[in-house]
């Protein structure tokens, strides 16, 4: 094994038999670790939603790896791909900030002060925002009807090759976020069909955009369930596409994940 290699074996702790434990508190860790995602073309790095240091971390390694030269975009969960335009706007400047937070408010209920600064790093450095989500109303269509329910219409409105299916595994840990939601248990096989929906159309998107600009690679900023290896980032594996995968994590909250769903299992804090 090379030094460099070794040095950053010994940075990371726990680098051996799968996910790297380290703390964003760490600079040498945080760098090294910066310096590996550099290797990849995306670079998921997941989220709860409303955690302000889930966010910090996002941000920290944008800055370090727009930092260190890379070509950047950032793909986000929460806007749909539908809504590319508003990005555009935003990103070149020419929509001003109280119209773009009132657009962002009407499609994401996560408070715009969680992500506000990610946006602004984006729209200073012009660095592209894509939109990943699909349609919630395809989504909808999806959970109370199943994988039938997707008609001519909705598809043109999808990707190509956009499907519904998801890996046994992934099933198994949807079983516990089913839990997490008010519907009825006969809707497990929609809620799983919508979530694989979710999934591709994400993959989807990635691939069509970077496949478009070779030169850059993408931060994508999504929760947790989207941002795990079973999930968006498996589907990436058939167009070659190098990937890393960062999770902060949080205290009794990831039972159901395994070590082979992340590359990097973060303790977050404020750097």
């Amino acid at each position: 094994m090379k030094l460099s290699a070794l040095l950053l074996c010994l940075l990371l702790t726990g680098c051996f038999g799968g996910a790297r434990h380290l703390s964003s508190s760490d600079s040498a860790a945080f760098s090294a670790m910066a310096a590996d995602l550099l290797t990849a073309k995306v670079v998921f790095v997941g989220e709860f939603h409303d955690q302000r240091d889930h966010h910090i971390l996002q941000l920290n390694i944008i800055k370090e790896l727009y930092r260190q030269g890379a070509e950047l975009a950032i793909g986000l969960e929460m806007f749909d791909i539908e809504k590319q335009q508003t990005l555009d706007e935003w990103g070149s400047g020419q929509m001003p900030l109280q119209e773009f937070v009132t657009k962002y408010s009407k499609g994401w209920s996560i408070n715009w002060a969680e992500y506000d600064a990610i946006m602004l790093f984006a729209r200073n450095n012009r660095i592209p925002l894509v939109a990943l989500a699909a349609p919630p109303e395809i989504v909808r269509l999806v959970t109370h009807g199943g994988s039938a329910a997707l008609g001519p219409e909705a598809m043109q409105r999808l990707p190509a090759g956009v499907s519904t299916i998801i890996s046994p595994s992934y099933r198994k840990f949807m079983s516990h976020a089913f839990q997490a939601h008010t519907i009825p248990g006969s809707m497990f096989d929609n809620f799983c069909a919508a979530q694989g929906l979710r999934n591709s159309t994400m993959a989807k998107t990635i691939t069509g955009y970077l496949a478009r600009h070779p030169n850059r690679r993408m931060v994508v900023i999504a929760g947790t369930g989207h941002a795990m290896r079973r999930a968006v980032p498996s589907l990436l594996e058939p167009s070659g596409l190098a990937t890393r995968i960062v999770i902060p994590k949080v205290t009794g909250l990831y039972e159901e994940l395994e070590r082979s769903d992340m590359d990097y299992f973060v303790a977050t804090g404020e750097r």
